[in-house]
């Protein structure tokens, strides 16, 4: 998964998720960038959302919601200034899109992602249109049961699409503890066989400190300037301490979990030298002596013949004499 996967290796990929808390005002989006870069986060994450979200029948209903839509989005071409502003900060840009039409439009300024919310991944067609574009494709799982996600991995797999993240989703704002789940992440990446990781409704950062050391390859985390404004989802978003906060704890247990394989760094061997025991001489022997167990020792430093190999020198004798508390070497036996 081109950049993305690069990160992959190292840490997870920290997405801040900027969503709708710029509350509609472009210069607010500018000012959460800077704070997301300033928190060390991988990447930027808006919605496209436009007010043909819902259908008329409904927004007759709640007219309410067609008033919030419209205070809190963003134009097209104020994201496509956006992402060249996040270029220019050197922070990754992603977006959330809803329609075929937002898609065409949006891909033509190259985020570094796209990402399908929960709501619509049930929405075949949609994914269908994602499948066949090279950019990078994070896909949420929220209300979803496994046989739809299992659909919708057939869809990436059947176009070939390699560079796709499912991110493991509880529908709740916020959620609560006993519904998070993190565990179910890896039979996500079995029924799917993508890179998983986790997009966080809980208040506070535990749950996705937790979710990294499970193996989230990105963490998706609710961003804003300030916990107490108001708007949609605020109160359920990390702000710059939290992030700051989040960021370290993900880097430090980065690097204490480590790779799968053994690592022994050039210091630790050092130290064995001296920590380990070497097959060490009892008490004098002359030249010529035939070697027998009760002659020998094991001891540090660990330099010389090493305590496995005591069945190999039983038996040898010595070409001179050795004094008690010699570390034994090849060069002084023969057969």
């Amino acid at each position: 998964i081109e950049k993305i996967y690069i990160m992959f290796k190292k840490k997870p990929y920290i997405i801040a998720e900027i969503g709708s808390n710029h509350n509609g005002s472009f210069h607010k989006a500018k000012e959460i960038i800077d704070l997301a870069k300033k928190a060390g986060c991988s990447a930027v994450k808006f919605q496209s959302f436009q007010n043909d979200l819902f259908c008329e029948e409904f927004y007759e209903k709640n007219k309410d919601i067609s008033e919030q839509i419209n205070k809190y989005s963003l134009t097209l071409p104020e994201f496509k200034t956006l992402r060249k502003y996040a270029k220019s900060k050197k922070i990754d840009f992603g977006i959330t899109i809803f329609s075929k039409n937002e898609l065409s439009k949006i891909k033509k300024f190259k985020p570094n992602f796209i990402k399908i919310a929960s709501m619509d991944l049930n929405n075949f067609q949609l994914l269908k249109d994602v499948s066949k574009l090279k950019i990078n494709l994070i896909i949420s799982t929220g209300f979803s049961n496994y046989e739809e996600i299992k659909e919708a991995a057939d869809i990436m797999k059947k176009n070939k699409k390699k560079n796709v993240v499912f991110l493991h989703c509880v529908g709740l704002y916020p959620v609560k503890p006993e519904l998070i789940n993190l565990n179910s992440m890896e039979h996500l990446k079995l029924i799917t066989g993508y890179n998983v990781g986790w997009s966080d409704h809980y208040i506070g950062i535990k749950a996705s400190e937790i979710a990294a050391i499970k193996g989230a390859t990105v963490i998706e985390k609710h961003f804003t300037y300030n916990k107490k404004a108001k708007g949609w989802d605020h109160h359920i978003s990390a702000d710059l301490k939290d992030m700051r906060k989040l960021v370290s704890k993900i880097e430090l247990n980065s690097l204490i979990l480590g790779q799968k394989k053994k690592i022994i760094s050039k210091k630790e061997t050092d130290l064995s030298k001296i920590m380990r025991r070497s097959i060490t001489i009892k008490k004098k022997l002359k030249a010529n002596h035939i070697l027998k167990a009760k002659d020998l020792q094991f001891q540090r430093p660990g330099t010389g013949i090493e305590p496995k190999k005591i069945k190999k020198i039983i038996g040898m004798k010595l070409k001179r004499d050795l004094f008690k508390g010699t570390i034994l070497r090849y060069e002084y036996l023969k057969n």
